[in-house]
């Protein structure tokens, strides 16, 4: 619009100047009667000097401008017209002037001749004024930073500034006098036809925006109508327009990015250096309890109880730019909130620190998770009393302790008798029950100052802080006194459920002072003690002492070695002869160990390590094996072809499954005859499973196996045992023998077994029979069959049949062993 004024304001006094002069024309005075030839002559010099005028201004403008120029002298045609009619009025004047010879009118000319020249040289000043405003126009039209062009009502370019040329990328040689729609076919349609053809035919001034894709620019567009057509004012505002775009897009990425902090599940805050908040999204409204409009423009600190973690943590912020951790917070309620806290400072644009980024994580349910993890890592579920790494902690506290305060401490193992047993009577829940109520009531026998831990099953740990200094009798007198109460506290029934369940306890002991022992070697001394305590019948105290260490290391090393021997094969067989009153019938087969260092071990030494180390499985497999090859070689001779060969079978070998198949096929590589071989059971392979027991013994009988059970007189259920098992033979046990002359109950025992013997079709045979007196006693009450040292002790396999080859009718054999062969 300045550039419209201006324009004005340049153009105005000169079309003023015109206008009078017209006006002044028109109205002056003249008559025909009063021009005179003078004035035809001047006006004639002023038309040809005022023609002659324009045309060299006109040659002076550039020919792009030329046609706006021509336009603007366009409006000097009513002057040159009146000029023409001047001339005429002229030429009638100067007639009548001639024809009159009036001096008067003559001096009249003379004045309105002066008076003419006087305005037409005006005129001509007028005019030079017209040309330099349009000169002026031109120029300034060319130097505005707006672009500028006209349109006149035939859509045509009339003018094209510079900077038109520079944005439209045309000259204005090409367009001017171009129809702006067909030079420009891009905008049909578009805005610029929309609102080009609305300030034309409203005769309304219109601005807008718009891109125009050829060009790929912006323009600002402002349209002036006129009657000549239009005036068109733009600049490219692309710039600005992609600025607009482009904090648009960053207003939406900002909305956007607001939109996903406020979905975070975390708590996302933006305060201050001065703690004041800033932003808090719906996740710490969820966290904390307060709404956005609630805690705006609060300070943070509401939300702490103590402020110096948060002062601290700032300042490491404030150091490091950055801060992880975790911290203590409160809800709106006050309730407290642990929260893992991850806070970053945002600096501004020189670098100064302005906000804090914070994003806060409730970890309530991991603390707690956490607490829970090391609950169950140092406490025992199911009692909730310290478990082993507990202990072993608080035993090597206490070790120390003792040790820098020369006092005595002790550590009880305790094991609940024939637990195992209500276990698989009752199940476990009831046993899991009976561990949850012995938990208080030995926590109940101690002072608060002890421990009371639970090791695993039914094993329990006490560790006793004693009163005492360095003086071993006065704290095993304490101990003692503590595992009173122990002990009759376990008097009292146990209420699971509707049963009520009687159980004691066996409690090993290990005093300490602080010494060289270690909490391990504590245990195990304590340990050592506890199965000392159950080896001498269970619901009883044992101190340890280092004899048991002995023993244990002596048994730790047999079961060692017991592992070792099957690589030097150290294992060997003895046969013990079986006799009848008329001569050999068989024998048992023994196994002895030949130890590499203690020499020739018996199976009561080695046994036992064996089946707790499971090695009795294939060592008794391979007595078998032997058995049945031994059988099949004494076949082929008719001195041994009757005999009878006894194997002891252990309970953990029977247990086994495939046993029935061990034994058949035994039988079958060998070749033997099942009906010499007798498998001696004793009665605790009884005390398993009855049903199964039946049935593998009757799989066994159908083949010809015989059985026979050993030790019979010294179990539970003897009879019972008779009644229902498949047996052949029963052998009376060596511990009746051995007193039958000087003890009248053995003698009844004895009678008494006999008797039953004979009366359900059972064979007997006595073992154990070391005279001659013995003998006849048994001879003489009903028994047929002996095996002892009064025919021979237990014999290598070449002196046993040396022994058989030797032996001539009932002759009585005295073995020249010596007695310390003992039997199995």
């Amino acid at each position: 619009m300045d550039n419209e004024e201006k324009i004005r304001k340049e153009i105005g006094p000169v079309d003023k100047k015109v206008s009078l002069l017209s006006v002044e024309f028109l109205l002056s005075p003249w008559t025909i009667a009063t021009l005179t030839f003078t004035i035809f002559i001047s006006l004639t010099l002023i038309g040809c000097s005022f023609a002659q005028d324009l045309q060299e201004q006109s040659a002076a403008i550039e020919p792009s401008s030329r046609p706006l120029f021509e336009k603007a002298v366009k409006g000097y045609e009513p002057f040159l017209v009146l000029l023409g009619s001047v001339l005429v009025s002229i030429l009638t004047a100067l007639l009548s002037f001639v024809l009159a010879s009036n001096k008067e009118k003559a001096a009249a000319l003379v004045r309105v001749n002066k008076k003419l020249l006087s305005a037409i040289e005006e005129q001509q000043a007028t005019a030079r004024e017209l040309s330099d405003a349009r000169l002026r126009t031109e120029r300034i039209l060319e130097s505005i930073t707006e672009a500028f062009y006209t349109l006149n009502r035939e859509w045509r370019f009339t003018y094209v500034n510079k900077e038109a040329e520079n944005l439209l990328c045309r000259g204005r040689s090409n367009l001017l006098g171009k129809v702006v729609w067909e030079e420009f076919e891009e905008t049909i349609g578009t805005t610029f036809d929309h609102k080009f053809h609305r300030a034309l035919r409203e005769n309304t001034a219109v601005t807008f925006d718009e891109f125009y894709p050829p060009l790929g620019k912006w323009f600002e567009v402002h349209v002036y109508p006129s009657e000549e057509g239009l005036a068109i004012y733009f600049h490219d505002i692309t710039a600005r327009k992609e600025s607009e775009r482009a904090r648009q897009e960053a207003d939406r990425r900002i909305r956007q990015q607001a939109s996903l902090l406020n979905k975070a599940r975390d708590a996302i805050i933006v305060r201050d250096l001065h703690h004041r908040i800033h932003f808090w999204n719906q996740g710490a409204e969820r966290l904390y309890g307060w709404a956005s409009e609630e805690i705006s423009s609060r300070s943070v600190e509401v939300l702490y109880e103590d402020l110096s973690p948060l002062n601290e943590a700032t300042n490491l912020l404030l150091d490091s730019g950055e801060w992880r951790g975790e911290i203590t917070q409160r809800r709106k309620d006050g309730s407290i909130l642990p929260v893992e806290a991850h806070w970053t400072l945002v600096r501004d644009d020189e670098g100064h620190p302005e906000f804090v980024f914070a994003i806060n994580t409730d970890i309530t349910q991991r603390k707690a998770a956490e607490k829970k993890i090391q609950y169950l890592a140092f406490y025992d579920p199911l009692t909730g009393l310290p478990n082993k790494q507990l202990l072993l902690d608080r035993l090597r506290q206490v070790v120390a302790a003792r040790a820098r305060n020369r006092q005595m401490g002790a550590l009880l193992f305790i094991d609940l008798d024939n637990f195992k047993l209500l276990n698989d009577t009752f199940g476990h829940h009831f046993g899991d029950q009976l561990l949850q109520e012995v938990a208080p009531r030995l926590t109940s026998c101690v002072r608060e100052s002890d421990t009371v831990a639970r090791l695993g099953g039914d094993e329990f740990v006490v560790i006793l802080i004693t009163d005492s200094s360095d003086d071993e009798a006065v704290a095993e007198g304490e101990v003692k006194k503590v595992c009173g109460r122990i002990r009759s506290a376990f008097n009292r029934p146990f209420n699971l459920g509707a049963y009520r369940h009687h159980i004691t306890t066996s409690i090993g002991v290990a005093l300490f002072d602080g010494g060289a022992a270690t909490t391990d070697e504590l245990l195990k001394h304590a340990d050592l003690a506890m199965h000392q305590a159950k080896a001498s019948g269970r619901n009883a105290v044992c101190f340890f002492n280092p004899n048991m260490q002995a023993e244990m290391n002596t048994r730790a090393a047999l079961e060692s070695d017991l592992r070792k021997s099957w690589e030097r094969n150290e294992f060997v067989l003895y046969y013990q002869p079986q006799m009848d009153n008329c001569g050999i019938i068989g024998a048992e087969v023994l196994v002895r160990w030949q130890h590499p260092r203690r020499g020739l071990l018996l199976p009561s030494e080695f046994i036992p390590q064996a089946e707790e180390t499971g090695q009795i499985l294939p060592l008794g497999e391979w007595l078998l094996e032997v058995a049945c090859d031994q059988l099949a070689m004494w076949s082929r001779y008719q001195k041994t072809a009757q005999l009878n060969l006894a194997v002891n079978i252990s309970p953990c070998q029977f247990g086994q499954s495939n046993f029935v198949e061990q034994v058949v096929s035994a039988l079958d590589r060998s070749g033997a005859n099942p009906q010499k071989l007798k498998l001696e059971l004793t009665e605790s392979i009884l005390l398993q499973n009855m049903d199964d027991t039946i049935a593998k013994m009757m799989t066994l009988k159908a083949k010809g196996v015989d059985f026979a059970l050993d030790d019979f007189g010294v179990g539970y259920s003897s009879l019972y045992y008779l009644k229902h098992l498949p047996l052949d033979w029963i052998k009376i046990d060596k511990s009746f023998v051995r007193d039958v002359l000087i003890d009248n109950k053995d003698a009844t025992i004895i009678r008494a077994i006999l008797l039953l013997a004979k009366s359900m079709g059972l064979s007997v045979i006595a073992e154990g029979v070391e005279t001659p007196a013995q003998k006849d006693f048994l001879v003489m009450h009903g028994c047929s069959a002996y095996q002892g040292y009064l025919f021979s002790p237990p014999l290598p396999l070449n002196q046993f049949e040396e022994f058989i080859h030797g032996r001539k009718g009932c002759k009585q054999f005295r073995s020249g062993y010596a007695k310390e062969f003992l039997y199995c």
